[in-house]
């Protein structure tokens, strides 16, 4: 037997912290390696990325995989991870993976935590920090809903990050599932993976009053996230002796029912009233999965977390032979306050380029990053929107002309005669994916034209002429780049036709041209000097 050496085990011991001091070493990231990385993100950021023959989405993954062919060891797994998000996101378009995977993938917390320590990284060793607030996953914890009928809420206190792109001006999102089967419902289950258990031919009712809203509307969508029939505000009657506010202008603003249904079954060849039919696929066969949303759209109280005055409705299961199953009353979710939930997920401030921005601005009618799937995009709304980056100018200067809406905050009725029944446009950043700053038709600035100008700039540039020029301002945020995003309530309006007809090149009729809008970048020095006109002019030159 070998003796106690103390000799060896010394030896033994230098060895082995030798060996954990190089191990620590070879995880470090050398000069050459961070140099290199910061170049090619410089590069990345000037534009040297071509993306002319790629689709919005195929674009943004291969700016990723750019960083990631260049990234150092210590930030490789974060960004691998973003770009298998993107790419995976961008296959789910393609057809080539189910949508509804994506949107789990892209709802991950984990994501904010790469994105994070990634623009943590680089405001460390590229010296590139664009501020903002300080990031936060915020891992959802697993509690009983207040409202059991209405188990998931999206206010502008727990919605805005991305993936989800809202409306903070005063809208708010309400959903539940539904798990169509059969077999699930013979052995008395009320729910499967925190959806409600429907069987085939069963149907959900809900009983609730009309909303003080600009719009409001159920919006069920199939397995594929694509949209089915929408229950929407006008064409909902009202249940017996009561009358819809959004169709009757004299009808009180309150305490007036409604009954909306969604039945499991194929469409009839004669559907009834206030129901949707849920049974298959927008696209054909057999549907096992509901997702629906209550939208409400710029509540009266104002941009606020609110269910518009009322509760949100009663919810009520029957099986095939009108059994009930499941009853949940009127809820008052908002009774002890506004923030009653909240969230602290907080996206950082990424500082990547957003490729899809050119020197002069193009729009795109898409609501959903091109998808073949309708991925829960809002079926009334036509979604309008331009993108901008300082690469080309201090402002984004949008000019067009102002199209009446109800200003229901006012006192109007959503029933009264305008042209339109809503429009808005908030600021976002692709990275971050919330809303920066989103405002309302009724609060732009006219002049006497009848003509609006809407400015987008961070807060350092904003003209000092805002004013004079009869301006409004919106607030890009702390990013290098953005989308401007409209929202035009109802999509199948002849005038909000007209407008995404002539942003695709489509000739529209002289009477609505001015209507459509206008996007320029502009540098700030120059709007001072002449306003939108000589913005305009100077893109004119280009």
């Amino acid at each position: 037997m070998t003796g106690f050496s103390f000799e060896k085990c010394y030896g033994l011991l230098v060895s082995i912290l030798i060996f954990a001091a190089l191990q620590g070493c070879s995880s470090e990231d050398r000069p050459e390696q961070i140099a290199h990385f910061c170049e090619t993100l410089t590069a990345v950021n000037n534009g040297s990325v071509d993306t002319t023959s790629l689709s919005e989405l195929a674009g943004h993954a291969l700016v990723v995989k750019t960083l990631l062919d260049a990234a150092p060891p210590s930030i490789n797994p974060d960004l691998e991870r973003l770009h298998t998000t993107i790419d995976d996101w961008a296959s789910a378009v393609d057809g080539d993976r189910p949508m509804i995977d994506t949107f789990q993938q892209l709802s991950d917390p984990r994501l904010v935590g790469s994105e994070g320590r990634l623009t943590d990284y680089i405001a460390a060793q590229c010296g590139l920090n664009l501020g903002g607030a300080p990031w936060h996953e915020d891992v959802p914890i697993e509690e009983a809903p207040l409202c059991p009928g209405w188990p998931r809420v999206g206010t502008p206190l727990t919605f805005n990050f991305f993936p989800n792109l809202p409306d903070i001006a005063g809208s708010n999102y309400f959903s539940n599932s539904f798990f169509i089967s059969t077999w699930a419902h013979r052995f008395g289950l009320d729910s499967f993976r925190g959806a409600f258990v429907v069987e085939p031919g069963g149907r959900v009712e809900f009983q609730g009053q009309y909303p003080q809203a600009r719009y409001f509307a159920f919006h069920p969508n199939d397995m594929d996230l694509n949209n089915l029939d929408t229950l929407r505000d006008g064409e909902l009657n009202p249940d017996p002796e009561f009358r819809n506010p959004f169709t009757d202008e004299s009808a009180p603003g309150a305490g007036q029912y409604y009954t909306a249904t969604l039945e499991f079954s194929a469409p009839p060849s004669e559907p009834r009233p206030n129901t949707s039919y849920v049974g298959e696929k927008k696209q054909g066969g057999a549907n096992r999965f509901v997702m629906n949303l209550l939208r409400m759209y710029h509540i009266d109280a104002g941009n606020m977390p609110g269910s518009g005055s009322v509760p949100l409705p009663a919810v009520t299961i029957y099986d095939a032979q009108g059994n009930e199953q499941f009853a949940a009353p009127e809820c008052e979710l908002f009774a002890d306050g506004p923030d009653v939930v909240s969230s602290d997920r907080r996206f950082p401030a990424l500082p990547v380029l957003d490729h899809r921005a050119q020197q002069i601005p193009g729009w795109s009618t898409s609501s959903n990053f091109e998808a073949p799937s309708d991925t829960l995009a809002n079926a009334d709304v036509q979604y309008l929107s331009t993108y901008y980056s300082s690469r080309f100018a201090d402002l984004l200067v949008v000019r067009g002309k102002y199209l009446s809406a109800p200003d229901t905050r006012g006192g109007e009725s959503p029933a009264s005669a305008n042209q339109v029944r809503l429009y808005n446009m908030c600021t976002y950043n692709f990275w971050n994916g919330s809303a920066n700053h989103c405002l309302l038709d009724n609060q732009l600035q006219r002049d006497a034209q009848g003509f609006y100008t809407l400015v987008i700039s961070a807060s350092e540039n904003k003209p000092d002429n805002l004013k004079q020029q009869q301006a409004t301002w919106l607030d890009w945020g702390p990013y290098l780049d953005g989308q401007l995003s409209y929202r035009y309530v109802y999509r199948e309006n002849p005038i909000v036709q007209a407008i995404a007809a002539a942003v695709m090149g489509e000739a529209v009729s002289p009477d609505l041209v001015d209507y459509v809008p206008v996007a320029m970048h502009c540098d700030r020095d120059l709007f001072e000097q002449g306003g939108w006109s000589a913005c305009r002019e100077a893109e004119l030159r280009r």
